[in-house]
């Protein structure tokens, strides 16, 4: 588990106007929940979090939030971010308790692919699962868990029951979730193939309109 330090502000208004003038002065527009406190909405120096996003993963990092004199451990939660312009729109904090579980999800990290057997001779790597849902104390939080595929062949697969977590964690996926396989060139051109006939055929039929960035942002 990491600390990490980021100093925030109240924001005293709310809304999409109000969102996009704190975005226009180098704000993210965000806000911090949990059990013993309100949720407050805060204003997150843009150049701080993108120097915490870069170089810290989301899973296994606590972060101190500093907020008018007090420092209130919180797990970052969920990062909304502009299809478009890639630029963040709004973070979700939750204040957590250091004594207590929380879950989280935690990425998973594949290494050794340029030596994998099964690559090597043609096999497509099929992802299931690019994270993973824990639960630990903030203190046993892992960054990653890393699957080797040094040794796959073509056919071999990772489940959930073939991850060791660290003392302290419980995963709490399903054990039996595929997380990757190894597939045959043959089959992955055909699955592939039948994905696009797929959305072709479905290419007439009407799209319900998704919501405005504006709208999921605040």
């Amino acid at each position: 588990m990491k600390f990490v330090e980021l100093e925030v502000v109240t924001r005293d208004k709310t809304g999409k106007s109000a969102a996009r003038s704190w975005r226009r002065r180098g704000y993210i527009p965000g806000i911090v929940y949990g059990q013993d406190i309100s949720p407050q909405p805060i204003g997150i120096p843009v150049k701080d979090f993108t120097r915490l996003a870069h170089h810290s993963s989301r899973a296994g990092v606590v972060v101190k939030l500093k907020l008018e004199g007090k420092e209130l451990p919180a797990l970052i939660k969920e990062v909304a971010l502009d299809p478009v312009k890639d630029t963040y729109l709004h973070v979700d904090f939750q204040k957590i308790r250091l004594d207590e579980k929380v879950s989280t999800l935690v990425p998973i990290v594949i290494i050794g692919e340029e030596v994998s057997p099964g690559l090597k001779m043609g096999g497509v790597l099929q992802h299931g699962l690019d994270q993973i849902e824990i639960e630990a104390l903030p203190k046993d939080l892992p960054e990653k868990f890393e699957i080797d595929i040094s040794s796959f062949e073509i056919g071999d697969s990772c489940k959930v029951s073939d991850l060791t977590p660290p003392p302290g964690v419980t995963i709490l996926e399903d054990p039996e979730e595929v997380i990757l396989t190894i597939l045959p060139p043959t089959i992955y051109k055909e699955a592939v193939e039948e994905v696009v006939g797929e959305e072709v055929a479905g290419e007439e039929r009407p799209a319900g309109e998704a919501p405005s960035t504006e709208e999921q942002a605040d």
